[in-house]
Order: structure tokens, then sequence, then C-alpha cells
């Protein structure tokens, strides 16, 4: 916790509002993803689901593959899931906008859990084919029935462990517009995750990472990301991150950004 404090220091001291910004596809994004304050029903049915999921009492078994003191299979209530590791309100309508946004035609998701950030990510971007992945059988479940009761039909959750799934999905999608990568908090499986999802990057591509400040290892697997010779946009919003391959971009730009009201003495 006090990491992740100091963390958000380190970010804010050194972010911009979009008064800042004089690129117009950033611009955009920022308004877009920190500023639009239009609501939609998404964004009631999926956190009517997760109140659901809150109030219950069932308990499932789970197998945990990320980062963490112990993994393997436990037992755990499914409140106690949704707390740690679901979307919150917040950064869910961050990704159903983003999605909406950008519009990809392709996406995919590491780490569905119980599938908020799918559910939020989906109802941005119906006409995408999305695959969410997730090593979990029972999250999964999970996830898939949260997917089933708001028709979001687009959806494919696929289990397993993300070295036997990830290059079978990348494959079936082909190319890919957006990869949101939440499933592994540590450096080298980033990274590699990372690799393997830029082999099937397009012109447009978006990378999406959850958790960058979460940990001195996730933000070096940041770090590793925007300075890849192929990123040549990155864009910290601290909820999450992004790292765009567009050719467009022809000198590299990073940027953090937060909502102008944040830091009214920048509005001009």
């Amino acid at each position: 916790m006090w990491y992740q404090f100091r963390a958000f220091l380190r970010f804010y001291w050194s972010a911009v509002t979009r008064y800042q910004l004089h690129s117009p596809f950033v611009f955009g994004l920022a308004n877009a993803v920190l500023e639009d304050r239009r609501w939609y029903y998404a964004f009631r049915d999926v956190e009517q689901l997760r109140e659901r999921m809150l109030s219950g009492d069932e308990v499932i078994e789970v197998e945990d593959f990320g980062a963490g003191r112990s993994r393997g299979q436990k037992r755990r209530s499914l409140r106690h899931i949704v707390r740690q590791a679901g979307s919150d309100a917040r950064q869910g309508q961050r990704l159903f906008r983003l999605a909406q946004w950008l519009a990809p035609k392709t996406m995919l998701e590491l780490g569905s859990s119980v599938g908020i950030s799918t559910m939020y990510l989906a109802s941005g971007a119906r006409n995408a084919r999305f695959l969410s992945l997730e090593g979990c059988p029972q999250t999964a479940e999970v996830a898939r029935a949260n997917l089933t009761w708001l028709r979001l039909g687009q959806a494919e959750i696929r289990t397993g462990a993300f070295e036997q799934t990830l290059l079978p999905a990348l494959q079936s999608l082909q190319s890919v517009d957006l990869v949101y990568l939440d499933g592994n908090h540590r450096l080298e499986p980033t990274l590699q995750y990372f690799e393997t999802c830029l082999q099937f990057a397009g012109t447009h591509t978006v990378f999406v990472l959850d958790d960058i400040h979460w940990s001195p290892e996730m933000y070096t697997a940041w770090q590793h990301i925007r300075q890849h010779h192929r990123v040549t946009l990155s864009i910290d919003f601290f909820d999450f991150a992004l790292a765009f391959v567009n050719p467009d971009f022809r000198e590299k730009q990073h940027w953090n950004i937060v909502p102008a009201k944040w830091k009214i003495w920048k509005f001009y």
C-alpha cells in the first residue's frame, strides 16, 4: 500500500491535463476516457452483477496462476474474489469508453477473473470479436454466466494457463487491435505475453496494461514496454496504461494524464 501511495504521488507530480496536450489524437483520447461524463445502461448492468456477487455467500475452488505469496488451488468466497480481482467502477467505465472510442475489430484479454473488465470492454465494443483468457476454470464459469446474462455473446472465455492458450487465441484472431494484459503481475511473464502478442499487432494496435503501479516489478515491466522500439506512443492514466504501435506517430511520445479537475490550476 505504501509503495502504491508513493507511486501515485510520483505519477501525479508529472501528470498533465488535456489542456497541455498538443496531439489531436491524444487530446481526443483523453477527452473520451477521462472527461466524458455520459452515463450508459451498461454501467448499471455491470454494477448490478457486481453487487449480486458481493451480496452472495458462494465459495468456490480457485486456481491461482498469477503473482502472490501462495499460488495454487484454494477455496475463496466469490465476494472476496470480486473485491480483490475485479476492476472498480471508475476503471471499468474508463475501459468501456476506451473500447467505444477506439472501436477495435478484435480484442484479447489476459485475465478474465469473474468477468467485470470483460463485460465493460465487451459492452464498449459490441461489434468486436473478443477472446478472454482465464487460468482458473471456476472463475471462468462465473465470467461466462455474467456475459450470458448481459447477452454479450461476442465475448468468448477460454480456460487454461496462458502458456497454452495465448498463441492459439492469437492465431484464431489472426490480428489483434486491443490487448488487455491483466493476468499475471510479474515482470518476465508480462514481457513474454507482450512480445507474443506483438507478433500479431497491426498498425493501430493498442496494449492496455493494468496495475503498472501495483509493484516495482510491474512498473519495471511497463518501463520496458513503453521503451520498446515498436511502441510509438505511451499513455499512463494510473488506472491503466496504454502502449500504441502506430507508425503514424513518427516521434516516440509519453504522457501521464489526469482529469482536468484533478489539477484545476492547469486550466489554460
